[in-house]
């Protein structure tokens, strides 16, 4: 096996197409609220979100350059997504909570799946525009 001695790193934002932005703005305040994120853009065709070491900015270009459908309910891996990783289960179950709360719907509701990892623990939201968010957490089993 080869031994990595380049730098450590992160994802440090991501930036996605979306068609309407007041809609996505109430999705993803909704899901990251509790996760530390502020307002760090407000424009008519952008909008961003950062923590301490993630951001999120969503624009609406002038022509649509995407149409994604909705996955459906027999996919078992959905190729296009993005995870967060949260501390626990608990931040999973407030973040589906908060999302319930506001209207949005689990495609996966909050649940273990021990056949990516043991204690891998998740829920998933498609977005406005059928953009996939999963929050996840791995419980460490101790030995």
């Amino acid at each position: 096996m080869e031994t990595n001695t380049g730098p450590n790193v992160s994802v440090g934002h991501i930036s996605l197409e979306v068609s309407d932005i007041a809609r996505s703005r109430r999705f993803y305040e909704a899901a990251l609220k509790g996760c530390g994120f502020k307002i760090i853009l407000e424009e008519k065709d952008a909008f961003g979100l950062r923590n301490e070491s993630f951001a999120i900015f969503l624009g609406k270009p002038e022509t649509p350059r995407v149409e994604r459908g909705a996955p459906k309910d027999s996919d078992f891996v959905i190729a296009e997504h993005f995870a967060i990783l949260v501390p626990d289960r608990r931040s999973v179950d407030e973040i589906a909570g908060s999302m319930e709360n506001a209207g949005f719907r689990a495609f996966f509701p909050p649940e273990e799946h021990p056949e990516f990892v043991p204690g891998y623990y998740s829920a998933s939201f498609c977005d406005p525009d059928n953009n996939v968010v999963e929050f996840y957490t791995i419980k460490e089993e101790r030995k």
